[in-house]
């Protein structure tokens, strides 16, 4: 009958995603969440966002119930960039915040992490779900970072790029990248860390149980965002693409997706557009004559 009668099946899709969404908004009335109606009515709005919408608000629901499980199942599945608009809602402060009372969220989301600094739960689940609510509360200065000594195995590896990611967005201090550019050059750990964040997250590398990343992985999405982000982000999240992102990409592929010459013109661009730190302008150099 779906395929049959006409709409029907965008109908069914689309009810479907209401319902997801409005057991979601369910469990966060039931955790004590107040939703702020006329951001979700904007996030509601835009295309494919109610899917995105229902995980994030799930995630918080489990965060403000204290169950680990639960949140980091939620917040594992908000691992993307296609959702991460939506789970920043969460975090963001002002007139933009999908929460009404978010000083309890972020309270509970602060006490998870807190809890969870002894734990040595490596699964997928376990090490993106963490990783995330380390990355949030870095970005708005509510946790503290996360250091190298700290990164031994491979999910302290996540929660330690998670927590300089945030530090270098909040901050845009570049020997927060520096620091974490010298860690990475000594760790293979923290090498394949990197390429494996940064392919998940573009959606070219699928997440799986082992962090596997396939030789024949090809990372055309990630290259496309590697290329927007020099165009628009910080001098130290630059420096960051350019010492970390960019070698882990080129060693597994260095074509890099056929887009060599492209970037090597952003970067031109970058650094005719100014870039005030030397080192930050010293780091793009050094890598344009290195892909020439």
């Amino acid at each position: 009958m779906v395929a049959v009668i006409p709409d029907l099946a965008g109908y069914v899709a689309r009810r479907s995603r209401t319902r997801v969404l409005e057991g979601a908004l369910r469990q966060c009335g039931e955790a004590g969440l107040e939703i702020s109606k006329p951001v979700l009515g904007k996030f509601a709005r835009q295309p494919n966002s109610g899917i995105h919408l229902a995980t994030v608000l799930s995630a918080a629901a489990g965060v403000m119930r204290q169950d680990q499980r639960s949140a980091h199942a939620w917040l594992t599945r908000s691992w993307g960039a296609a959702p991460d608009i939506a789970l920043d809602a969460l975090f963001t402060i002002g007139p933009d915040a999908l929460l009404i009372n978010q000083d309890q969220f972020l309270s509970q989301a602060t006490r998870m992490v807190e809890s969870e600094s002894c734990t040595s739960d490596n699964s997928l689940y376990g090490t993106v779900g963490s990783g995330m609510l380390v990355h949030k509360l870095t970005k708005i200065d509510r946790t503290s970072m996360v250091t190298a000594g700290d990164a031994p195995q491979r999910r302290s590896a996540f929660l330690y790029r998670s927590s300089i990611i945030g530090a270098i967005l909040a901050s845009g201090d570049v020997d927060v990248s520096r620091s974490y550019s010298a860690c990475v050059k000594v760790s293979p750990l923290l090498q394949r860390n990197e390429l494996w964040s940064i392919a998940s997250y573009s959606s070219d590398l699928a997440q799986s149980t082992d962090f596997s990343i396939p030789s024949t992985t090809t990372l055309s999405d990630t290259v496309s965002i590697i290329l927007h982000d020099l165009e628009n982000m910080n001098e130290a999240y630059v420096h960051y693409l350019v010492t970390s992102a960019i070698p882990a990409v080129l060693a597994h592929d260095n074509g890099f997706g056929t887009a060599k010459p492209r970037l090597a013109q952003t970067l031109k661009c970058r650094l005719d557009d100014g870039i005030e730190d030397r080192g930050v302008r010293a780091a793009c150099v050094a890598l344009i004559t290195a892909i020439s």
